[in-house]
């Protein structure tokens, strides 16, 4: 998403947009993100910072960290970004800093469900759809 820097005042300007997430090479070995990024951001600007009122909704594919099921997700996060006007050019581009922030604020642990009994560590049976198979239970 780019804006020009001239065109930031103190009131809010606000832009929609729609990015491939395949663009923003967010996915890896179990998370791949889906479709588009929807992007709904408020620019505006106080003395020499500019604010930005970032919101991102995504969609995922990811293996729960229990079961290793692949689950889908769709997240809205929300970020607030500032910008000194004296770093800027002409153009501010705030992609790479969305880009970030969706990879900062990735939760450690994502659950198919709350619920999500996992594996057994004995047998490998997935507790959420059968019984354990160890001999000692």
């Amino acid at each position: 998403m780019r804006i020009e820097v001239s065109k930031i005042k103190e009131e809010e300007i606000e832009l929609i947009e729609d990015t491939d997430a395949s663009s923003w090479d967010l996915s890896s070995f179990d998370v791949k993100f889906t479709g588009k990024i929807h992007l709904r951001c408020i620019f505006s600007r106080i003395g020499q910072e500019i604010i930005v009122n970032a919101e991102a909704t995504s969609n995922r594919e990811i293996l729960c960290s229990r079961c290793l099921t692949e689950t889908h997700q769709t997240v809205k996060q929300d970020f607030k970004l500032f910008f000194n006007v004296n770093d800027l050019g002409n153009i501010l581009d705030i992609d790479n800093a969305l880009r970030e922030e969706l990879l900062l604020n990735f939760p450690m642990k994502v659950l198919c469900s709350p619920a999500c009994k996992g594996l057994c560590a004995g047998c490998n049976a997935n507790l959420n759809i059968e019984e354990c198979r160890c001999k000692n239970r």
